[in-house]
């Protein structure tokens, strides 16, 4: 028999996590757990350490780093990673995983991996596997032993503008209906708030980006991250305007450093000087095989910003010091 004390339906409960499991293809549904190779598909060729050094190198954090065991082809696992940073000399990272909390793997990296003083913490993507936009979820994350819990991305990969830019027939999570925030993002950004997380904006739409940080920033929510936008279409593509509108209400800008030895290099670049480096900071969002590893996609992304004229005082900025005031730390 149900306790007096539960007040909430299994109908409610369901409205208030919001996925939408209607995604059709012509074929039919499909379960998310049946689009992970067909419709995700990762580089084969692994790549090479060119084991890259720098002295900004040394202490800089990484906010987004992506590790196996995982549902794609992931080049390293977490261990290996923690323990490439450590002996590279950086002071720490968030661990990213789109299907799953990582402050329990936090937990055991910083006890079971060899890493010293590195900090290792935990993210949390808000997508179908738990549960959607699901305030439980963030709850258990925070209260995970340890107490490594850090980020929270709106969904990723699982988002509608996601699942609908790719056009993919999977279950997709919906941030807003008709111009206006769903009342599950409030719940959720409550929970971060109340538990002194950091938000991220996830692959959202740049308009429903934007309500997000509004109403984050009227939450009184500390830190909150502009989740790698202009990365392509299916990702937060905003205008200048639209990131100066964020950064004023309390965002700062990821740009990832793949972004920074790719084709739009010097788009990425303009980008950052526009935006100001106080209010940007480089993460690696390195993982997958064939991308560098984390270090040396950082030194990567660090030299070609110093040739371009920026400051070791604004490299510091943004490969430390922002880095470290996002998740709480002492700068």
């Amino acid at each position: 028999m149900i306790g007096r004390a539960c007040r909430i339906t299994t109908a409610a409960l369901l409205a208030l996590i919001a996925v939408d499991v209607s995604a059709q293809s012509a074929q039919g549904p499909r379960a998310t757990w049946e689009a992970y190779d067909a419709d995700r598909p990762t580089p084969r060729v692994p790549s090479i350490d060119q084991h890259l050094s720098d002295p900004i190198l040394n202490g800089a954090i990484d906010l987004h780093a992506h590790f196996g065991p995982d549902s794609y082809q992931r080049q390293w696992d977490a261990f290996e990673i923690a323990q490439l940073m450590h002996e590279r000399g950086m002071r720490g990272a968030v661990f990213k995983d789109h299907f799953t909390e990582t402050a329990g793997l936090a937990f055991l990296l910083r006890r079971h991996a060899g890493i010293g003083d590195f900090e290792a913490f935990g993210g949390l993507a808000l997508n179908t596997e738990v549960g959607g936009l699901n305030p439980q979820a963030v709850r258990y994350f925070a209260a995970v032993e340890g107490h490594f819990a850090r980020i929270v991305w709106m969904p990723t990969h699982d988002s509608e503008h996601e699942v609908k830019a790719l056009h993919q027939a999977i279950p997709f999570v919906s941030v807003s209906r008709a111009g206006k925030l769903l009342p599950a993002v409030l719940h959720v950004l409550d929970v971060v708030k109340e538990k002194g997380l950091t938000l991220a904006t996830g692959h959202v739409s740049a308009d429903e980006m934007l309500m997000i940080v509004a109403e984050a920033h009227r939450r009184g929510i500390e830190h909150i991250i502009i989740t790698h936008p202009d990365l392509g279409p299916q990702f937060t593509d905003a205008s200048l305007g639209q990131l100066q509108q964020a950064v004023k209400l309390g965002g700062d800008v990821e740009i990832v450093a793949g972004e920074l030895f790719g084709a739009r290099q010097a788009e990425f670049i303009a980008k950052i000087r526009s935006i100001g480096p106080a209010h940007c900071f480089i993460s690696s969002d390195s993982g997958l095989v064939g991308t560098p590893n984390h270090a040396d996609a950082f030194v990567m992304a660090i030299r070609i910003l110093r040739k371009a004229g920026f400051s070791e005082s604004e490299l510091d900025l943004m490969f430390r010091r922002n880095p470290a005031r996002l998740i709480g730390l002492a700068g």
